[in-house]
């Protein structure tokens, strides 16, 4: 590696550790929570959580709307990628059904999995889940993300149906911590414990060297 790029991994790595170090134990990841509700409740919202999946992977986007409460007056839906939340019909049919594909998206795949379901009202279930996302651009290689996701569900005569979507990506810092520790070879772990007894030597002749050197 040459110097430049050590000094390049050196902040990267800097901003990471400083990352890790204001976020604290970010990277424990305890088991899920047992949520008490309905068994009806989770499943007919999990399936819609399912269903939205099988939808983008069709690769026919609009059909999402109709997992939509089409009653509700307000639906709000905030993507990751965008500046800023679609509030309203008008906003969430142009980023689900456009006039026009986007020329340049190619493939988008959808996975769900973990998904909570907790009921907050008579007819109403706030859904929490994490997504593998996948997209092809045209001359792009593929790229994956899993982003965090929830959305708030309402029972309507046509079943569960979304009127509010959000999804959480990582912060850039965890993100960017996250990308070094999938750099790591598989032969690490095996090389840190042999590394440890090595340091741990090479700190007993340093402080036998200070002792002696004292006397």
């Amino acid at each position: 590696m040459n110097p430049q790029c050590r000094v390049l991994v050196s902040v990267f790595a800097a901003i990471a550790l400083g990352g890790t170090a204001y976020a604290g134990a970010h990277k424990t990841v305890l088991p899920l929570v047992d949520i008490e509700v309905d068994p009806d409740v989770a499943a007919g919202v999990t399936a819609v959580v399912m269903e939205t999946a099988e939808r983008w992977n069709s690769q026919d986007y609009a059909t999402v709307l109709e997992l939509w409460d089409p009653d509700e007056p307000y639906p709000t839906y905030l993507a990751e990628e965008q500046a800023q939340w679609f509030v309203g019909w008008d906003r969430l049919n142009g980023y689900l059904d456009p006039p026009r594909p986007n020329p340049i998206v190619e493939a988008i795949r959808e996975e769900m999995f973990d998904v909570q379901v907790k009921q907050i009202g008579p007819d109403l279930a706030i859904a929490i889940w994490e997504m593998r996302f996948h997209m092809k651009r045209v001359m792009s290689n593929a790229i994956g993300e899993s982003v965090r996701v929830s959305a708030v569900l309402r029972n309507t005569d046509d079943g569960w149906k979304y009127i509010h979507w959000a999804e959480s990506p990582k912060t850039a810092m965890v993100y960017i911590e996250d990308l070094f520790e999938q750099d790591v070879d598989d032969d690490w772990d095996e090389f840190y414990e042999e590394a440890k007894e090595r340091r741990k030597e090479v700190v007993r002749k340093k402080r036998a060297s200070m002792r002696s050197e004292a006397r």
